[in-house]
């Protein structure tokens, strides 16, 4: 049986800055993976806001960009509401 030498170097990075009654949050990643002679990177950036209704509720939005070698980037986008018990 062959075997196949994978290497992956990943880097991500992320901040969190206060707003108001909420916080700024943003995110870069990079995972590049190499399989014998092919490469691919994958690169994806995040942004969101978290804002606080209340002690035990918050609402949210993020948006997430991802890109791949060779393929089309995607675009993601989602709202939510946070209940803590």
């Amino acid at each position: 049986s062959a075997t196949v030498d994978v290497d992956t170097t990943i880097v991500q990075v992320g901040a969190t800055v206060k707003a108001g009654l909420g916080s700024v949050l943003a995110s870069y990643g990079r995972a590049k993976t190499e399989v014998g002679a092919a490469d691919s990177t994958r690169k994806t950036f995040s942004l969101g806001y978290d804002h606080l209704l209340s002690k035990n509720t918050d609402v949210y939005a993020a948006f997430m960009n991802e890109k791949v070698t060779g393929l089309d980037s995607a675009t993601s986008f989602a709202v939510g509401i946070r209940l803590k018990f």
